[in-house]
């Protein structure tokens, strides 16, 4: 009997210990997420994080959501998970991989779930739409969500074949290109979750169809602060589309040189002036360079490699790079890499598009520098958030050299 005693007390030992192994508000496969640095209390009652068999973390809906902040609903007709907070509305339909932030959709590469009659979301997706910044701390099976209004945001539209960019810095807003003709109407709509109030400033590279095409739409959608112009002109309709939605709107106007406009305390964007007397309008791109706090990103817009040849001096290390010309050999050189050493790269191109982006050359240059590189055409819509000391993307999908079109 005393044995049976004594090996029942081991076993409670051993159970008791085992359960404080496991990471506070987690269970079952050790996942956890912490919330501004406080873990979040799961239980049996509202289920446990989990990870899915793409890899995303899956989190208890109505617990998670409402420790959040949010106020949760369930459309059970539709079976759409509802979370709102501070005017953002988010919308998640189980089985499907998107969800509506304001109505605009957003889509995922997992799908939200039913679980034992519990309804899990992906984490990730779901509370970045609310301005949240997520990591994942891989050593302690974490997810690690912070809040804040020092939180800078650059969505690299999904246009095709072409080129749109918003910066979203807090209640600042700018728009550096609107994708070709066509695009402008979803450009627009896309903004329309982000824009506080006017379009702070609005930045046209250069007269390209596939840079300023739908900027017509949007400057007729949104009041603009400023248009800053490459100060290139063309005579085709696109360029005289664009020219006259700048006129009609009556927008303050200024040309690309040397300037930095704040954006936050400790954001700014500059303008950098790499010169405007060569023969070919991509080379007149406007190039900027956004600081928030230690972290650096390039806008190149079509900037070729004579460009970069000539402006070296005015290039040092950077984090990320908005690749020129939508990876096209005519841009991106190995002395430019060498310079500016980007951690990671984005390329805006259109799947399958006609001019071979991204080329096998630049994939070839970026990847044999370590360089991790996201493509607008491979992943649709990319966003980076950073606060200035670290940065992260939505999506962990990234091109390779089996990505380069075949010659």
């Amino acid at each position: 009997m005393a044995g049976k005693k004594l090996a029942s007390l081991a076993l409670a030992v051993v159970l008791a210990l085992s359960l404080l192994a496991v990471p506070a508000g987690a269970a079952g496969n050790g996942v956890g997420v912490l919330l501004e640095g406080v873990p979040v209390a799961y239980d049996d009652n509202y289920g446990y994080p989990f990870l899915d068999s793409a890899g995303r973390t899956q989190v208890p809906f109505r617990r998670t959501m409402e420790t959040f902040g949010c106020t949760v609903s369930w459309d059970n007709e539709n079976r759409v998970a509802i979370a709102e907070k501070d005017g953002v509305r988010v919308e998640v339909p189980i089985g499907q991989a998107y969800l509506l932030r304001n109505g605009q959709r957003v889509d995922l590469d997992t799908v939200a779930q039913i679980r034992n009659t519990r309804t899990f979301l992906p984490i990730r997706p779901v509370v970045e739409a609310f301005g949240a910044a997520v990591t994942w701390d891989g050593g302690n099976r974490q997810v690690l969500i912070t809040t804040g209004a020092d939180l800078v945001r650059v969505h690299f539209l999904d246009v095709g074949q072409g080129d749109a960019a918003l910066i979203d810095c807090g209640t600042v807003e700018v728009l550096i290109d609107g994708g070709d003709n066509g695009a402008g109407a979803a450009v627009a709509a896309y903004l329309a979750a982000y824009v506080d109030g006017p379009l702070d400033y609005l930045i046209a590279t250069h007269p390209d169809a596939d840079h300023i095409g739908g900027l017509d739409e949007v400057l007729a959608a949104y009041p603009v602060g400023e248009v800053i112009d490459s100060g290139r002109t063309s005579d085709t309709k696109t360029y005289a589309d664009y020219w006259a939605a700048v006129q009609a709107e009556g927008c303050t106007l200024s040309y690309d040189e040397d300037r930095i406009l704040p954006l936050s305390d400790n954001t700014v964007l500059s303008l950098l002036e790499t010169g405007d007397a060569w023969g070919d309008s991509n080379a007149c791109s406007v190039v900027a360079q956004l600081t928030c706090g230690n972290v650096q990103v390039l806008f190149t817009g079509d900037m070729t490699a004579q460009v970069e040849a000539a402006a070296l001096p005015l290039f040092g290390d950077i984090d990320v790079l908005k690749v020129a010309h939508h990876g096209s050999a005519s841009s991106t050189s190995q002395a430019f890499l060498d310079v500016v050493r980007p951690e990671c790269a984005v390329i805006s191109y259109g799947q399958g598009n006609r001019y071979g982006h991204p080329t096998a050359q630049v994939l070839q240059r970026l990847l044999g520098q370590g360089i991790s590189v996201y493509g607008t055409g491979k992943s649709g819509p990319i966003v980076l958030t950073t606060d200035g000391t670290t940065y992260s993307f939505n999506t962990s999908v990234t091109l390779s050299a089996h990505d380069a079109p075949s010659p």
